[in-house]
């Protein structure tokens, strides 16, 4: 092997240059060995990390992560260093048992050939807490020295398993860091899973005492229904002093790339009349009907999703065999996105994120309406490289699998066919496209039915309620606003 080329900044050193804030960034993570990393999504928070891991010479890094976040480390490691393709192991797609296999063997091979170096194990958050492979990482005779927590939001549920054992591999293991663009996913109490992993003395490990320090409770409505009810008006408290906490050891620092302008557009649209009055009818009845078939909400969760289902365009049944049936209340939304998908050139790139699994069924009809061909990325397709090729032009995309650690800026045009609640999900989402490497200004179109008279329906409650999100995170993230009162 010839001589290694790097450049050579204030003393570290890098195999590619880095922009201003990743140079920031790493100056700041050199100096601790716990610290949270939440630049904005889609600026290359993964070199950072791995000029890290680099220049602070550590021999065996654990990075937990998503599955394709798997694939995009494994590139991204060969694109900023220069370690040999063996020393970057992926155990996502290795079953559990095999992972154990894999990883001894590569450790007895450095042991026995006095292998030096930077060792990489890269495992999916789905995998990393199974018994045998949790079990064999907190062995004191597995000398981890740093875990990284990529798209750390995924540990934010304290009670997880997930979340649980890294808590547990946290004390084990001095060097600790958690790199994500939405550290607050949903709200200021998604805080306390990731900092128990991170640094337990900054919030503590009481989930109770946690929510009672920033929570703010409705006593009398939470009496009344029997479960925890936040205030309206101010669900949370002392934010000023969670912000502090949580920038004690966080770096954030707006990206140094310049990148094209965003706009947000809004497309309404009206439903038929046989859909407005199913909607009516579960809204106020919880359940409706249709010979041996119903469609039932048994709470308040059930009942939205009722409602965002019917808003979509059908009714999800079953009779008392638990046989399942699909009725279809109407076209009009697909029939939006055909015209939509028909307005813009035939060869433009489009993304169009959705919900549900019927409802990527009629983003694919749409395409096939407007002549244009469809791929897929979804937990039961995965045509996206076909889409990225250029022998598609419409991407269907299901939230759950295509909003983190992917990169369509092939499209300038994104089309939310249905929406998300979830904050993070929507958020990572529009940096698919809104990221370093697209070159145009970007249009986000969201679909938003209302009735037959044109009165909202939960559409326009799902964003509003994301928007009620944002406002309380951005508080939090980037020190504006004043919610404590």
């Amino acid at each position: 092997m010839g001589k290694l080329s790097f450049t050579t900044i204030d003393g570290l050193k890098f195999k590619t240059k880095p922009w201003e804030h990743q140079l920031l960034a790493l100056k700041f993570l050199m100096e601790r060995k716990q610290a949270a990393l939440y630049t904005d999504m889609g600026t290359g928070k993964s070199k950072v990390m791995i000029d890290m891991i680099i220049n602070k010479g550590y021999q065996f890094v654990l990075i937990a992560c998503t599955n394709k976040g798997c694939e995009v480390w494994q590139k991204q490691f060969s694109l900023h260093s220069y370690l040999p393709p063996t020393s970057v192991i992926n155990l996502s797609s290795v079953p559990t048992p095999k992972k154990v296999q894999v990883l001894s063997k590569s450790l007895s091979e450095r042991r026995s050939e006095a292998v030096r170096g930077t060792l990489v194990v890269l495992v999916n958050y789905e995998g990393i807490w199974r018994d045998k492979f949790a079990n064999y990482l907190l062995r004191k005779t597995v000398p981890i020295d740093c875990v990284i927590c990529d798209e750390s939001h995924r540990i934010k549920s304290p009670a997880s398993k997930c979340s649980r054992f890294l808590a547990r591999l946290g004390r084990k293991v001095d060097d600790r860091y958690l790199v994500t663009g939405t550290p607050l996913a949903e709200n200021p109490m998604d805080a306390y899973a990731q900092y128990r992993f991170l640094d337990p003395s900054i919030f503590g490990t009481s989930f109770s005492l946690f929510k009672e320090r920033y929570q703010n409770v409705d006593l009398k409505q939470s009496i009344a229904v029997g479960y925890t009810v936040l205030d309206r008006k101010q669900p949370y408290k002392n934010l000023d002093e969670l912000r502090e906490k949580v920038f004690s050891i966080a770096f954030k620092i707006p990206s140094s790339v310049k990148l094209p302008r965003q706009n947000n557009q809004v497309r309404h649209f009206r439903i038929s009349k046989k859909a407005t009055e199913v909607y009516k009818i579960m809204s106020e009845e919880g359940i409706v009907t249709k010979g041996e078939w119903y469609c039932e909400a048994e709470n308040a969760l059930t009942l939205q999703i009722r409602k965002r289902q019917i808003a979509s365009g059908f009714v999800s049944t079953v009779n008392d065999t638990e046989e399942k049936k699909l009725f279809r209340l109407d076209s009009n939304r697909t029939e939006v996105l055909t015209d939509i998908l028909e307005s813009l050139d035939p060869s433009e790139p489009v993304v169009v994120f959705a919900q549900y699994t019927y409802d990527l069924k009629q983003v694919r009809a749409a395409s096939k309406a407007s002549g244009r061909k469809y791929s897929e990325l979804s937990g039961k397709e995965d045509t996206e490289a076909e889409w990225q090729s250029g022998r598609s032009t419409v991407l269907g995309v299901q939230f759950s699998k295509g909003s983190e650690s992917a990169d369509f800026t092939r499209a300038r045009y994104l089309i939310y066919y249905t929406m998300t609640d979830r904050l993070a999900l929507y958020l990572q989402s529009k940096k698919r496209i809104h990221r370093p490497g697209q070159t145009r200004p970007v249009y986000y179109i969201h679909l938003v039915a209302d009735t037959c008279e044109g009165k909202p329906t939960i559409d326009s409650t799902v964003i509003e309620a994301v928007k009620l999100k944002k406002d309380i995170v951005d508080y939090v993230m980037e020190k504006e606003g004043d919610l404590n009162g």
